[in-house]
């Protein structure tokens, strides 16, 4: 018996071509101020389809503060909320008791109407390598399947999104990966180097491609890019390239979120000057999306599961900076 997976996109949020384009506003913590979705909406001119946002989970518990202070942000915004909730502590100290405590953060704002893709221990493979995660493949297996028995199963507004870093081939994650039993849908960070051809369709095949191939493609899982951006120079031809994939090609590719950070690199495409502004209108407002539901408006994407029974679904080196 399947129960129906709705990915929540919103009606009324900004598509283009076809695909549901979001943002991780910054937090502050670096050369951009702390932006609310609100602002980015409204000086694009659109609303977010997705709204990405980090938190730490630094001990045995987790009150989800991190995340609960955007709440009313979130919920005015209508989009898609994913969650990237990153353990400091090691992989085995995410118990199921530490799961049951992420799980009520999600119902909080899924009680509010949000729909939630929980990114846990995004970057994984990377992470562990640099220390900002502490663990073995194995450890974090048994983490992420605590928490998506307590928060993912059995609440149909959360969705496990597992979204590693593209450092290393696509086999290379093969340790890390949960099984399509354990993941709603797939991702993978990666941000273009300096010196890109960022106008290249190459490019994002070389990026994004040989995951899609091994993880999205066989299980006919939905995939979306929880994160990515490019810096001056490239960014608006990023852009254009992120939103232009032939459907034909990656069918399965319904949403990527912006980084909407000056962090390492001015990666800000709304919050800036007025030029760069101006071309992400005219890439992200620029219609053709009719068959979508209207220029600009999205459509939920439907797809169908059984929660823990199986799913029945219709449907290269580390290239960026060491982010959030």
């Amino acid at each position: 018996m399947s129960a129906s997976l709705d990915l929540g996109l919103p009606n009324d949020a900004l598509k283009t071509n076809c695909l549901s384009i979001g943002f991780l506003p910054s937090e502050g913590d670096s050369a951009s101020r702390r932006y609310t979705m609100a602002e980015i909406n409204s000086k694009l001119g659109a609303k977010a389809s997705t709204y990405g946002w980090y938190a730490q989970i630094t001990s045995s518990g987790f009150d989800g503060s991190q995340l609960l202070a955007v709440k009313d942000d979130v919920v005015a915004s209508g989009a898609v909320f994913v969650a990237s909730v990153m353990p400091s502590v090691n992989f085995n100290e995410i118990t199921e008791d530490v799961a049951k405590q992420v799980a009520s953060v999600m119902k909080q704002f899924t009680d509010a109407g949000v729909t939630v893709w929980l990114r846990y221990a995004h970057e994984m493979n990377w992470y562990v390598s640099d220390g900002t995660y502490h663990g073995s493949s194995a450890d974090f297996l048994t983490s992420w399947k605590n928490i998506y028995n307590a928060a993912c199963k059995d609440n149909a507004k959360v969705s496990c999104f597992w979204s590693p870093n593209q450092a290393g081939s696509a086999s290379d994650l093969a340790p890390w990966w949960p099984g399509e039993d354990f993941v709603d849908l797939v991702g993978i960070d990666c941000y273009p180097r300096s010196g890109d051809d960022t106008s290249s369709n190459e490019l994002f095949d070389r990026l994004y491609g040989s995951f899609y191939d091994a993880y999205s493609k066989p299980f006919g899982l939905p995939f979306a890019i929880g994160e990515t951006g490019a810096g001056t120079g490239q960014k608006e031809q990023w852009l254009k390239t992120l939103v232009s994939q032939e459907k034909s090609k990656y069918p399965n590719y319904v949403s990527m979120s912006w980084f909407e950070f000056d962090k390492e690199a001015d990666f800000q495409i709304v919050m800036t000057d007025d030029a760069t502004l101006q071309s992400t209108k005219a890439t992200l407002l620029s219609g053709g999306n009719e068959q979508c539901g209207g220029a600009g408006a999205g459509t939920a994407l439907r797809v169908c599961r059984a929660r823990g029974r199986g799913r029945a679904r219709a449907g290269t080196a580390n290239d960026g900076p060491t982010l959030t």
